[in-house]
């Protein structure tokens, strides 16, 4: 599959999804779709390919910090996600926080998963680099730009990795982790420094 032109806001349309659906038995039998790998971790095009502006960026900034962050911890993983599903069902309103902010304010992921949802409305699961959200739209503006739009939620964090240590862990996964080119043509999207920092190889 070769990448598609970006969509400027749409890369977290797939979040980095059902990790548990997405790991290989074997490290050279790839889900259909999947175009890179960090360790046994697999990577869709479609998690990638409509990215903020740059697929690069994307990947560096969101995708692989966050594919690395599933691996840190996947117990606490896991129990933040079930509490995150109870939330859904049951909303508590007294945990809810007000957020406030555009695109770079709120996160790409959450800002993504609320821009389309009318206020009142409730996102899907969202997951972040070592943390699962819950979000409830309140308000929405209006900009030339979308990236612009400013909204206004009112969020409840399921962190599965502790906030003031999260960036030294997954920094620490990232370097001890091996990125697979499963689909070639995606090599050069890859900025060499992480190419080497993940000794990257073809299957």
């Amino acid at each position: 599959m070769k990448p598609g032109l970006p969509i400027l806001f749409a890369l977290a349309a797939a979040a980095c999804g059902d990790a548990q659906d997405s790991y290989c038995s074997h490290p050279y039998i790839w889900p259909a779709g999947t175009v890179l790998a960090l360790e046994q971790r697999a990577i869709p095009g479609s998690e990638v390919e409509e990215a903020a502006g740059c697929i690069a960026l994307a990947l560096t900034n969101v995708v692989l910090p966050r594919c690395a962050a599933e691996a840190v911890d996947p117990e606490a993983r896991a129990e933040a996600r079930r509490l995150a599903g109870e939330f859904q069902r049951t909303p508590a309103e007294e945990r809810l926080v007000e957020r406030k902010g555009q695109m770079l304010d709120l996160g790409l992921e959450l800002w993504k998963a609320a821009l389309e949802l009318e206020p009142g409305q409730w996102t899907p699961l969202v997951e972040t680099a070592g943390c699962f959200h819950v979000a409830r739209l309140k308000e929405k503006g209006s900009a030339l730009l979308p990236g612009h739009v400013q909204l206004t939620l009112e969020v409840c964090d399921f962190p599965y990795l502790p906030p003031a240590e999260a960036h030294e862990r997954i920094e620490a996964q990232l370097d001890r982790s091996k990125l697979v080119y499963v689909d070639e043509s995606w090599r050069a999207l890859v900025p060499i420094a992480w190419q080497h920092r993940l000794r990257g190889d073809s299957p």
